[in-house]
């Protein structure tokens, strides 16, 4: 079993996934899966291009229409053999040093959920820490699988669509750490991201 599996959603995002891909550390531990979601512009060639000549063992799933991006991240948990998931939308990128500090430092420790920082555009710094992060339902955690267990996103929403998943998850009471690292920029505010419509909080 990987430690990590990194789901990415896209849909038409050629100009962007590439930044996305490179933040993601290249460990035999860690799988990253992109799921097409239907796009019409040049992103599903990038993405051949890319695993034939710069990571082989990229999983790409592709459905051939746009489904929404719950039905998208359900795909990619379907395929994905990782102890922990971590999910990252396709305009945004990562902070590969701190990802590798967290995956070797903190994922082995039994931990339901590791939650760590998150930027955005105008270095405003979100911070989830022990008072807040029932309420964080952006992308700013590890979820162990075993945890999740069959729980799913709802699919038809396009916006916020993790607020109700991780409601229920707040409901089986996880077992959380708090690194205070900061891993994940958000790319917002940014013209016609999806997130620009639904504030991530």
């Amino acid at each position: 079993m990987k430690k990590v599996s990194v789901i990415i959603p896209v849909f038409n995002q050629e100009k962007l996934i590439r930044k996305c891909l490179e933040s993601i550390p290249k460990r035999e531990d860690i799988e990253i899966i992109v799921v097409n979601d239907g796009s019409t512009d040049k992103t599903m060639g990038y993405l051949k291009n890319y695993k034939a000549f710069r990571y082989k063992d990229l999983i790409i799933i592709d459905y051939g229409e746009n489904k929404g991006v719950s039905y998208a991240r359900n795909a990619g948990i379907e395929a994905s053999s990782g102890e922990y998931l971590l999910f990252i939308d396709s305009d945004d990128y990562l902070f590969t040093k701190v990802f590798n500090e967290i995956a070797d430092n903190y994922l082995d420790k039994d931990y339901d959920m590791v939650f760590y920082d998150m930027e955005n555009n105008v270095k405003y710094r979100f911070l989830a820490d022990q008072n807040n992060y029932q309420c964080k339902y952006g992308n700013f955690k590890f979820i162990k699988r075993s945890f999740l267990g069959d729980l799913r996103y709802t699919i038809g929403k396009q916006y916020a669509e993790d607020k109700e998943l991780h409601l229920k998850l707040m409901e089986k009471y996880p077992y959380c750490y708090f690194t205070h690292q900061l891993m994940y920029h958000y790319n917002y505010p940014r013209k016609g991201s999806l997130s620009a419509i639904g504030e991530k909080r």
